[in-house]
């Protein structure tokens, strides 16, 4: 039987970046915990292909073309959210992007790219969204940060700085939303094997590094962060807030 406090039965869940990577694999995993499902990215047909996936599980879905980096489609994300569900109850900020770029080739454009969506992104979504949690005085917000926010690695002084944000943003709003009922976490995992990581999976010299650094000495499957992502946004998790939490096969233990 499984653990009752786990079931999300009868809760909205936005997940962002929900078309492919993490944020799918999310979208589902919170689904079959028993949540309706409202994903969100740039690509109307991927999420359309998701939202099917929940509906075959016998859950409610909504699929939203969404850009993270703009507030007026943000501000239409939870309209839309609202209008079809009249609540929401997690969070899951997912959508992200992030590439491997020596220090002095880092230009001005690929920065502000990087910290818009990473950062930007994720501040603009929580607002918005996140109010409704705030007025209900109830609500789980999760951020899937990196460890590289803590522990970073060469050619990524971008990615890093973007998730080293998200962490003390975590942190921040943890403690200024601890008593309206709204818990806000993050998980930083390191290095999946998700579309994001393909260049780095297929060069021999990069994956080395990688597997150099990482004590399992293996990627990670997206399938392994789902559960995590489950208890956070479950009634299991009340008492744990402003919490980063490391899934990196011991990256960040070294």
């Amino acid at each position: 039987m499984a653990y009752k406090q786990f079931d999300l039965t009868g809760k909205v869940a936005v997940v962002t970046g929900g078309s492919k990577g993490f944020g799918k694999a999310i979208a589902l995993g919170i689904a079959e915990a028993g949540a309706d499902v409202v994903v969100a990215s740039r690509t109307q047909g991927d999420l359309d292909l998701v939202a099917d996936e929940v509906e075959k599980m016998g859950r409610n879905a909504l699929a939203v073309a969404t850009d993270v980096t703009d507030l007026p489609s943000i501000q239409n994300l939870a309209d839309r959210t609202m209008n079809e569900f009249g609540r929401i109850d997690v969070l899951v900020n997912n959508a992200g992007h992030g590439t491997y770029i020596p220090f002095l080739q880092i230009s001005e454009e690929n920065w502000d790219s990087t910290i818009d969506v990473n950062l930007k992104g994720y501040f603009l979504c929580t607002q918005v969204i996140g109010s409704f949690m705030y007025k209900a005085k109830s609500g789980r917000i999760v951020n899937i940060s990196s460890v590289m926010g803590s522990s970073p690695s060469e050619y990524m002084a971008h990615y890093a700085a973007s998730k080293g944000g998200i962490d003390a943003m975590t942190k921040a709003l943890a403690i200024e939303w601890a008593r309206r009922g709204v818990t806000v976490n993050a998980i930083a995992p390191s290095f999946f094997a998700t579309d994001i990581n393909k260049v780095a999976m297929e060069d021999e010299t990069i994956s080395k590094v990688i597997m150099d650094r990482t004590p399992v000495r293996r990627w990670g499957q997206v399938e392994e962060l789902v559960g995590l992502v489950v208890y956070l946004a479950s009634d299991s998790s009340s008492f744990m807030t402003g919490a980063i939490l490391p899934l990196d096969g011991g990256w960040s233990a070294g």
